[in-house]
C-alpha cells in the first residue's frame, strides 16, 4: 500500500500541529536567594524543594507547584506514622495542601543538611563531655573515689566549646540586608 501526496499532507498538517501544542506552555517565574549584591546562592523554580521559616515562626516545607506575582505555591505533605496488623509502622502521606506565600513573609532560609553536620553544630562536644562526666563519677562512686575536679572541668570545657559551636553553626540564614529573595519574571 502506497501513500499519495494527498494522504500524506493532512498527517503532516496533524503531526505539525500536535507537536506546537505540546511545545507550548506557560512559564512559571523563579526566585533567586543571593547574598550581597552578585553572589546567587539558590534558585528556586517549580518542582524544587523548599524549607524555610515564615513570619508567624512557622516551619514550612514541600514542593513548589509555581511561582506567580511575588507568590509561591508550595505543597505541603501531611505524613505520619500508620500501624499495621503485625504491631509495625510505615509512614503515608496522610494529606497534600496548596499553601500559597509571598516572599515578604519569608523570614528564615533552613540550610539543607551537611555532612559531619554533629559536628560543626557541637552536638558532638556537648555528648562527649556530658558522657565523660558521668562516665568519671560512675567510676569514682564505683572504685570508692573521690571525683576530680581537673576531669570535671574538663568535661565542662568540651560541653562549654559545643554550645558555642551551636550558637554560631545556625541551620537556618535569616533574610535581610545580606541575604534576600529576589522575584524575577519570565514572562
Amino acid at each position: 500500500m502506497q501513500l499519495s501526496a494527498k494522504d500524506i499532507t493532512p498527517l503532516i498538517t496533524l503531526l505539525i500541529i500536535f507537536s506546537c501544542l505540546s511545545t507550548y506552555s506557560q512559564h512559571s517565574d523563579i526566585i533567586v536567594f543571593k547574598k550581597g549584591n552578585s553572589r546567587t546562592i539558590k534558585t528556586y523554580f517549580p518542582g524544587i524543594q523548599i524549607h524555610f521559616v515564615s513570619i508567624a515562626g512557622n516551619e514550612v516545607e514541600g514542593m513548589i507547584k509555581k511561582i506567580v506575582k511575588d507568590s509561591i505555591y508550595i505543597n505541603i505533605y501531611d505524613s505520619r506514622p500508620q500501624y499495621t496488623i503485625w504491631g509495625s509502622s510505615f509512614w503515608d502521606t496522610v494529606s497534600v495542601s496548596l499553601s500559597k506565600y509571598h516572599i515578604k513573609e519569608i523570614r528564615e532560609i533552613v540550610k539543607p543538611p551537611k555532612r559531619f553536620a554533629y559536628i560543626k553544630n557541637g552536638f558532638i562536644f556537648m555528648a562527649g563531655g556530658v558522657g565523660y562526666a558521668i562516665l568519671h563519677s560512675v567510676n569514682a562512686l564505683y572504685l570508692k573515689e573521690k571525683i576530680d575536679p581537673k576531669t570535671i572541668g574538663f568535661s565542662a570545657a568540651s560541653i562549654a566549646t559545643g554550645i558555642i559551636l551551636k550558637k554560631f553553626n545556625r541551620n537556618t540564614i535569616t533574610l535581610g540586608k545580606r541575604h534576600y529573595l529576589q522575584y524575577i519574571p519570565l514572562n
